[in-house]
């Protein structure tokens, strides 16, 4: 039996639409090494970044890192980045997870949006049994010995990358004098 979609969340979320990528062919995932955000290139040549609500490379604050579904890992990871998936369905969803502090001994439930997209190979017709894939953001603090002592969660959302105009070559003219 297959898991029917989630419901879209918000009417007045950041960025791209999710639903503009159904049907797109996911052909490569890069995650930034600088930056929490992976830039998803498709086939007809568009780019599209998920990134983290509110991070600001110039005020980066507590770190943050997108995190996802272990399924998602492994697809990236068994293709080296480079895949090709059809997008069959893509949505904004609603998670609730434990956030904490340990110094406050304090922990709450924090509901956060998390992308959910649900792939097939081109060829695939039956996507019924596909599973769906999930990217959030994590916002983590850990102490001089490397244990987590505060963790909390952000909203993610999609944004296309514009290309820059390209600047017209210019052909260096000889005189062939």
């Amino acid at each position: 039996m297959s898991r029917r979609r989630p419901p879209s969340l918000r009417l007045d979320h950041l960025g791209l639409d999710p639903g503009s990528l159904v049907g797109r062919v996911l052909k490569s995932a890069r995650r930034s090494e600088k930056h929490p955000s992976i830039t998803l290139a498709f086939d007809d040549g568009t780019r599209v970044n998920v990134m983290v609500d509110g991070y600001s490379p110039a005020y980066p604050g507590v770190p943050k890192e997108l995190e996802m579904s272990q399924s998602l890992v492994e697809l990236f990871a068994a293709n080296n980045s480079t895949v090709d998936l059809k997008v069959t369905d893509c949505a904004l969803i609603e998670l609730s997870d434990k956030a904490f502090a340990t110094e406050r001994n304090d922990q709450w439930d924090q509901r956060h949006l998390g992308i959910a997209f649900k792939f097939a190979s081109p060829s695939q017709d039956d996507v019924a049994t596909e599973p769906w894939h999930c990217v959030w953001a994590t916002l983590v603090d850990r102490d001089e010995h490397g244990e987590c002592i505060f963790r909390t969660y952000d909203d993610v959302y999609l944004e296309e990358l514009q290309r820059s105009p390209r600047k017209p070559r210019h052909r260096k003219i000889s005189n062939g004098s």
